[in-house]
C-alpha cells in the first residue's frame, strides 16, 4: 500500500542539493557502501518524528504553533548521533537548515509536507517546524501524525531471556535499534491480538525456513517463551539457536503484522539469507505488507532483489545522488537482457573491465605486485575492480567449478563490445578495457568508442612465466623429499615436453634437451606460443601427484602463486604494457 509517495533531502549526512527518491510499494534503495542508502531510511524517520514531536506539542496551544519545537538527540532514537552537527551535510550545521519533505497519500493524491531542522548550538537540539507553505495541508498533517513510520536496522544477537513489556516499550526498544530484544515480544503481542495472524505467520516461516514455530507464550518467570522444532531435532529449540536470517525475518513479519497500516523502513532484510531465500522474501514482504495496508521501503545490497524491483521501483544512490533506475525505460529495457546490476557497478566506477575469467585478474594482481608496478594497490581494492567476464573460451556444457563460478560472479552472455556499448549508451563517460587471450581467432585491436581491446601476443598469460625450470622450482619448494621425487618429476616433465610440446616428435625434443640454457628458453617460447600452457602445467601437477601419492601442488586457479618465483626481466614488455593500459583504465 502506497503511504508515502515520495521523499525530498536536503543537506541532510550525506545529501547536499535537494535529491528526490520515489516511494512505491515496495521502494527499493541501491548502492556502494556509505553512498546514502540507510541516511535515506534515517531521513524519513526524522521527518516522522520532528512533525509528530511539534504537532503533539503545538496542539494546546495556537499562538506557538508556528514555533520550532526542540528535539534532544537522545529521544531521536531511530537516529543516533553523537552530536546533532551529525544531521547536516559535511557537518556544517550553522550555513543552512536541513529540509526533508515527504509526500503523504491524502485520498490518494500526494500532498508534500516539509519539515524545517536547525540546529541548537549545545550540539545537543535541534529545533523543527514545518515550512509555512506546509502549514496550510491541514487534513494531511493529520494523517502523517498518525502515521507509525519505523525503522528495522540489522538484527543483533539475541538474547536466551526476554522479558514481557509493554507494546510502548516495545516501540522505544525498536525505535533506538535493540530488535533482537523485543522479536519475542512482538511474537507474543501477534498472538495475543490475533491469533489467525500468528498462525499465517507460522506457515510463513514453515515454508521458507522447513520448521514449526510454537505458540508465544508468557512463563512464570514473567518472561516469553517461544522455541521452534525442525526434522531431526530432539526436542524444541528456543529462538536463540535459530540462523540470523531465520530470527530477521520472524521480526519483520511480526512487525508486519502487529503494526498494520505502517510504514516499516528496513536496512538490509536480506543480509543473512541465501539467494533463493532473497528472492521470495522480496515477493512475500511486497504482498505481507500489501495484506496489511503497510508500505515497505528497503536498503539492499542483493542482486537477487535488484532484479526483481527493476520493473517497479528501484534507487541507485551514488555519493549523496539518486537515480530513479525503473523510470527510464532505456535502461531497464536494456539491463533485463545482462542485469541491473551491470549498469550500477559501472555507473559506481566508470568503467568496465573485460577479461576471460577470474584467474586473468589474479594474474594481472600477481604480475603487478611482482613488478611493483603502480596498478597494484588498484587491483587489491576489489570494491573498485568493475569485472566482466567473457564467456567464449567456455563453450557448451562441459565447464568446470572454477568456470562455473566465474559464470556466476561476472554474468556472461554478451561481447566486450556489445556489452560496453549497451551500457555507453547509458553512461556517455564510461570507460572500457578489453584484455583477450590469443585464441588464434581473428580479433581487432585498438580503440572502439570509448572500449579499448589489448590481446596477448601469446596465448594466455600464463605463457609469460611457466617453464619447466619454473615447475620444477615449484615442486622443490612445496615437497619435503625432493631428492625422492627429482627422478620422478624429471621424467613427467620430459614426457609431458615430448607429447604437448614437441607433439612427439623426438628430434626435436632431443635437439631442445641437448642446447644451453639460453637456447633452450627460446625454443621454448617459441614452440609454446599458441599452448595453453595452463592446461600443461595442471597436468604435469595432476601426474605428479598421483604418481607420488601426495597433493596436488596447484590447479588452473592457483597458477598465479608460481609468478612469485619467476624472474622480474621475464615480465618486462608486453605484461607491463598491459598492466599499463589496465592503470590508465583504474586511475581516473
Amino acid at each position: 500500500m502506497k503511504l508515502l509517495h515520495f521523499v525530498e533531502i536536503e543537506n541532510f549526512k550525506r545529501y547536499g542539493d535537494t535529491q528526490r527518491i520515489e516511494l512505491e510499494h515496495p521502494a527499493v534503495l541501491i548502492g556502494p557502501n556509505n553512498c546514502g542508502k540507510t541516511s535515506a531510511l534515517q531521513a524519513i524517520a526524522l521527518w516522522s518524528i520532528g512533525l509528530r514531536t511539534w504537532r503533539a506539542e503545538s496542539e494546546n496551544s495556537k499562538a506557538e504553533k508556528r514555533k520550532g519545537k526542540a528535539l534532544n538527540r537522545l529521544s531521536i532514537l531511530s537516529v543516533p548521533v553523537p552530536k546533532t552537527r551529525h544531521f547536516w551535510y559535511n557537518l556544517k550545521a550553522g550555513s543552512k537548515d536541513l529540509r526533508i519533505t515527504v509526500a503523504v497519500d491524502v485520498s490518494g493524491q500526494p500532498v508534500p509536507l516539509t519539515m524545517i531542522f536547525r540546529h541548537h548550538s549545545s550540539d545537543e537540539l535541534v529545533y523543527c517546524e514545518p515550512a509555512p507553505e506546509s502549514l496550510a495541508h491541514e487534513e494531511a498533517f493529520q494523517a502523517a501524525a498518525a502515521l507509525d513510520v519505523s525503522l528495522l536496522y540489522p538484527m543483533s544477537g539475541i538474547s536466551a531471556d526476554e522479558a514481557v513489556i509493554k507494546p510502548s516499550r516495545i516501540d522505544f526498544h525498536l525505535g533506538r535499534g535493540s530488535t533482537a530484544e523485543v522479536v519475542r515480544n512482538l511474537c507474543l503481542l501477534v498472538h495475543q491480538q490475533a491469533p489467525q495472524d500468528w498462525m499465517e505467520i507460522t506457515e510463513l516461516m514453515r515454508r521458507l525456513f522447513h520448521v514449526r514455530l510454537t505458540v508465544p507464550l508468557e512463563n512464570e518467570r514473567g518472561a516469553v517463551d517461544l522455541g521452534y522444532e525442525q526434522e531431526g531435532a530432539g526436542g524444541e529449540l528456543d529462538l536463540s539457536l535459530a540462523g540470523r536470517g531465520f530470527q530477521q525475518m520472524l521480526l519483520i513479519f511480526a512487525h508486519l503484522y502487529s503494526h498494520k497500516g505502517s510504514v516499516l523502513l528496513i536496512d538490509e532484510p536480506d543480509a543473512h539469507l541465501e539467494i533463493l531465500r532473497q528472492q521470495q522474501v522480496y515477493v512475500l514482504l511486497r504482498d505481507i505488507a500489501h495484506k496489511n495496508s503497510c508500505q515497505v521501503i528497503i536498503v539492499t545490497h542483493s542482486e537477487v532483489v535488484l532484479r526483481e524491483a527493476l520493473d517497479r521501483n528501484l534507487t541507485l544512490i551514488l555519493a549523496g545522488h539518486t537515480e530513479n533506475l525503473a523510470k527510464k525505460a532505456q535502461i531497464t529495457n536494456a539491463l533485463k537482457h545482462f542485469g541491473a546490476e551491470h549498469y550500477v557497478k559501472a555507473r559506481e566506477t566508470g568503467h568496465v573491465f573485460y577479461v576471460e575469467g577470474s584467474t586473468d585478474v589474479d594474474l594481472l594482481r600477481a604480475f603487478a605486485s611482482k613488478l611493483n608496478h603502480p596498478v597494484k594497490d588498484c587491483l587489491d581494492d576489489g570494491a573498485h575492480l568493475n569485472v566482466y567476464y567473457l564467456q567464449d573460451n567456455f563453450p557448451g556444457s562441459d565447464r568446470s567449478l572454477d568456470d562455473e563460478l566465474d559464470r556466476v560472479e561476472g554474468g556472461y552472455g554478451l561481447r566486450a563490445p556489445e556489452h560496453f556499448h549497451a551500457l555507453q549508451g547509458m553512461i556517455p563517460d564510461l570507460r572500457g578495457l578489453e584484455i583477450r587471450d590469443n585464441d588464434g581467432k581473428p580479433h581487432r585491436e585498438g580503440a572502439q568508442g570509448g572500449l579499448q581491446i589489448r590481446m596477448w601476443k601469446r596465448y594466455e598469460p600464463e605463457n609469460y612465466f611457466i617453464t619447466p625450470e619454473l615447475l620444477s622450482a615449484w615442486v622443490d619448494k612445496h615437497l619435503t623429499n625432493e631428492d625422492l621425487f627429482a627422478q620422478t618429476r624429471r621424467k613427467l616433465l620430459e614426457d609431458l615436453i615430448l607429447r604437448e610440446v614437441f607433439e612427439d616428435n623426438r628430434e626435436d625434443f632431443e635437439n631442445y634437451q641437448k642446447a644451453d640454457h639460453s637456447t633452450r628458453r627460446t625454443l621454448w617460447r617459441a614452440q609454446t606460443q599458441s599452448k595453453k600452457l595452463s592446461l600443461f602445467a595442471e597436468e604435469f601437477f595432476r601426474r605428479l601427484a598421483h604418481e607420488t601419492g601426495t597433493r596436488m601442488l596447484a590447479r588452473k586457479g592457483e597458477l598465479h602463486a608460481l609468478v612469485d618465483l619467476c624472474d622480474p626481466g621475464d615480465l618486462n614488455g608486453e605484461v607491463r604494457e598491459k598492466l599499463d593500459a589496465l592503470h590508465d583504465l583504474l586511475k581516473l
